[in-house]
């Protein structure tokens, strides 16, 4: 696939992710408009927490990292019937593992809650393990979406399998929209979430089976099938999931300390963390999503000596794309972070109260969401050779400072409404550690990552965001007072323009693609 190509399709998973991502904002406007940073919220929000983890450690992620390189080398050498027979074992394992753990998280709902949210009061406490029994079938639907979505990648088929995830939020969308108001209580609307939530994932996966069935032919779980494809694939997962649940630990650590903190503390965290995983979807995930495959055909259709300078230039180009995004999304969210959330979540139970508190805990995100973009794009360099140890050894010891720096920073401030800020400073130091390690072992293997062309466009990059943030700045003091929705649109939408009219003058084909313009001049990176 060419870079052109590749551009392509990492430009349909963004937008594929984009779909989701807008229906997601609308699902948690209204979820902040009723519900607020509220002790229901807290509660709907760590309940969700365990059955998200196991669709990360079972679905996509697992799916992405552990199938898509062996199934899209078993495409390329154009072996359809073997890769059909390791997609329908695959799809038995998995559905085996995930009943059992679905069984075992709805019997064990009242020890999850006291063990991830330790901080809580009774009531809130009692509310969570209610909300935990109706979402944990939640995970087995998920992680046959993951199943659905690594199909579709290896095939090259980006936008659906993305796209998928907004009919989750469409269900939530509908439930809030029509009955928000007439719930008795706030408790009894996160009842009713919880459900319409289950619901969402069904259709999840509906949309895309037919897709998949035209892909990979009928399902047809295999539960005693062997092969050397199918032990390659569960020898990948064991570290796979090793290196996810150790990320997993991460998340549930941040809750976890999050609910010692003053109440609304795990719903603030949750506002902050959707808002911060945009940019990092849209562009980290787009870019190495679509990149997978095709670092797995190199491995497998190159000449060794041919490998290494070939996936040197994917990195290189795939890096240069995330950086030219979320350089600038970073600084939006720590200088005009306040108008971003004004805009999309002020409204009812969501006031001005809330839209601080995100705030802070957003900028402190954005401190660490180059490296959240860029180490995904690098983990996938680690896949598609699969090599599982490295990335493994890396994440336990960043999510452990992770852990350590989060923990001292709010606790240190724990009776201060914005302590819950340490925790997402913390999680953005340890992904810079992790980013270090990563970052160091690939230039030892493929050599220096950015060469020539590429560094001037981070040159560009860094001085167009400069100047649109001078210009959004003066903006803004001269829109000081205007109402809220006039001047963060307009602040937000001149930041943009300068951004990208300045990028493409500068020799952007980034750029130029989203002004549909020609490039004022051939760009290799």
């Amino acid at each position: 696939m060419t870079r052109e190509s590749n551009g392509r399709a990492a430009g349909l998973v963004a937008a594929g992710i984009l779909v989701s991502r807008l229906t997601g904002f609308v699902r948690t406007w209204f979820a902040a408009r009723y519900l607020g940073a509220s002790a229901a919220n807290d509660a709907y929000t760590m309940a969700l927490r365990v059955p998200n983890a196991l669709r990360n450690l079972f679905g996509e992620g697992t799916l992405s990292a552990a199938f898509v390189p062996v199934y899209s080398a078993l495409l390329a050498r154009d072996d359809t019937r073997g890769a059909k027979a390791l997609a329908n074992a695959l799809l038995g394992v998995l559905l085996m593992a995930v009943s059992v753990l679905t069984l075992a998280g709805i019997a064990l709902a009242p020890w999850l809650t006291a063990i991830l949210a330790a901080g809580f009061d009774v009531e809130r406490a009692a509310l969570t393990t209610r909300l935990i029994r109706v979402l944990f079938p939640m995970a087995g639907l998920m992680v046959l979406s993951g199943w659905c979505l690594g199909i579709q990648n290896s095939h090259r088929r980006f936008f659906l399998s993305y796209a998928s995830a907004a009919m989750w939020s469409v269900a939530q969308i509908v439930l809030l929209a029509g009955w928000g108001s007439r719930a008795a209580s706030l408790a009894e609307l996160a009842w009713w979430l919880a459900w319409a939530t289950l619901a969402g994932a069904f259709l999840q996966v509906s949309v895309q089976l037919p897709e998949v069935w035209k892909l990979a032919g009928p399902l047809r779980p295999s539960f005693g099938a062997t092969g050397d494809d199918v032990r390659a694939v569960l020898r990948n997962i064991v570290p796979v999931v090793g290196t996810l649940g150790v990320v997993q630990l991460s998340g549930f650590a941040d809750g976890f300390i999050a609910t010692f903190l003053v109440e609304g503390s795990p719903s603030v965290l949750s506002y902050a963390n959707q808002l911060m995983l945009l940019p990092v979807a849209l562009f980290g995930i787009a870019v190495s999503a679509s990149s997978l495959p095709e670092f797995a055909r190199d491995r497998s259709a190159l000449a060794q000596e041919e490998v290494r300078e070939a996936l040197r230039v994917r990195v290189q180009d795939g890096w240069v794309r995330i950086l030219f995004y979320v350089v600038p999304s970073a600084v939006v969210f720590v200088g005009f972070g306040d108008l971003v959330i004004g805009v999309l979540l002020r409204s009812g139970q969501f006031g001005l109260r809330e839209q601080a508190l995100v705030h802070g805990t957003l900028a402190a995100y954005a401190v660490g969401l180059v490296s959240f973009s860029t180490n995904r794009l690098f983990a996938a360099v680690f896949h598609a050779r699969q090599d599982y140890r490295a990335p493994l050894r890396y994440s336990m010891l960043s999510v452990a400072v992770s852990i350590l720096t989060a923990a001292a920073l709010a606790f240190t401030f724990r009776t201060h409404a914005m302590a819950v800020a340490g925790i997402a400073l913390g999680a953005a130091i340890g992904s810079w550690v992790n980013f270090t390690l990563l970052s160091t072992h690939l230039r030892r293997d493929l050599g220096v990552l950015l060469q020539g062309t590429a560094r001037n466009a981070i040159t560009r990059v860094a001085l167009c965001t400069a100047v649109a943030a001078g210009t959004a700045g003066a903006l803004r003091l001269v829109s000081a007072g205007w109402h809220r929705l006039v001047e963060g649109v307009l602040v937000l939408g001149v930041f943009s323009v300068v951004y990208l009219v300045l990028s493409w003058w500068l020799g952007s084909a980034e750029a130029a693609r989203w002004l549909r313009l020609s490039p004022r001049r051939a760009e290799r990176a």
